[in-house]
């Protein structure tokens, strides 16, 4: 398949990159190292009328430590974050969560993490040729009025399948987004929007160029747990992951986030007030994975390669799972 023509812009700042999204906005897309988009160009889910570069952009390639937050530019790739001393050392789920990733020669060294978190969510029905699209008629991506995968649904449903998304959704991280007037700083969790068209809450003159995360205080507890097809490759069926602190044999705070089940990555919110102050427990877990997977069932639809009951089930042996490693039972 061939690419679609597009115009191709390789600025050599972040101003001109800004400038130049500024002044085409959303007809001009974000390049990084295009794993995820090039695949999609070819499909023909987009046909923009530039493409915009940040490869010569040093900046965003940087991964530096402050005095409480590992800042981590957007076009930073996946195995320089891996490799980084303050991930090994801080952050090691997150380099778990980078493992899993597609191949190494690929994904790995071309991938980057701002690029992992914006890619496209995934339909059965979406992420397909042009060719295989045309016979099934339009959804609410390609300017339909309705669902193929969840005929009446008011929204896209695609899956949200980044699998560093719930490890940095468990970190608390934040997101800088820059446009030519200014930057933003929101919570990741904050950059979905819930609907599939227009999943991220990204304005068409911004551009994501920072990750954020807290330091810990203290030694967490931290785990991800992937669910697919197969161990590598493949797109996540679920993800969860676990972070948390552990002082005096009791939990002091603990995050659980699921994704691959809807648009946006969810969070075991009432886990955080189940788990609080109390020691580690198998009754515990059995309670996290009933929570798990009654919130998947309200989210999750038939747009995967397995049915809707299994991918709900699964959340809840997935979110157990890291759990019970992050803890150690």
């Amino acid at each position: 398949m061939r690419l679609p023509p597009f115009d191709y812009e390789r600025p050599e700042t972040l101003d001109q990159a800004l400038k130049i999204k500024e002044s085409l906005g959303s007809s001009a897309l974000v390049l990084a190292g295009g794993t995820d988009l090039v695949v999609n160009l070819k499909h023909r889910l987009f046909t923009p009328a530039a493409l915009v570069s940040l490869n010569s952009i040093p900046g965003l390639h940087d991964i530096n430590v402050t005095q409480d937050t590992l800042v981590i530019g957007a076009a930073a790739p996946l195995v320089k974050i891996a490799g980084h001393e303050a991930v090994v050392h801080h952050f090691p789920v997150l380099r778990d969560a980078i493992r899993s990733i597609g191949a190494l020669t690929i994904q790995h060294w071309r991938g980057t993490l701002g690029g992992n978190i914006c890619s496209l969510p995934r339909c059965i029905f979406y992420n397909q040729s042009h060719f295989w699209r045309t016979s099934k008629g339009l959804c609410h991506r390609t300017g339909g009025r309705d669902c193929l995968a969840l005929p009446g649904a008011s929204s896209c449903q695609a899956v949200c399948s980044g699998d560093t998304i719930p490890v940095l959704a468990a970190l608390s991280a934040q997101t800088v987004l820059s446009s030519y007037r200014g930057s933003r700083t929101i919570a990741l969790t904050d950059l979905f929007s819930g609907k599939g068209e227009n999943y991220l809450n990204i304005g068409p003159e911004e551009i994501l160029t920072e990750i954020r995360i807290p330091l810990p205080w203290g030694e967490i507890a931290s785990s991800f747990q992937k669910i697919a097809f197969r161990s590598a490759v493949d797109y996540p069926l679920v993800n969860a992951a676990a972070v948390a602190f552990i002082e005096g044999g009791k939990i002091q705070s603990i995050k659980v986030a699921l994704s691959a089940c809807g648009p946006s990555p969810l969070m075991l919110k009432d886990v955080e007030t189940l788990a609080k102050r109390t020691k580690p427990s198998e009754e515990m877990l059995v309670e996290i994975q009933r929570a798990a997977s009654k919130l998947a069932e309200g989210v999750v639809i038939d747009n995967t390669g397995v049915s809707k009951d299994y991918r709900a089930r699964m959340a809840g042996v997935a979110a157990k799972r890291a759990v019970r490693t992050a803890l150690g039972l």
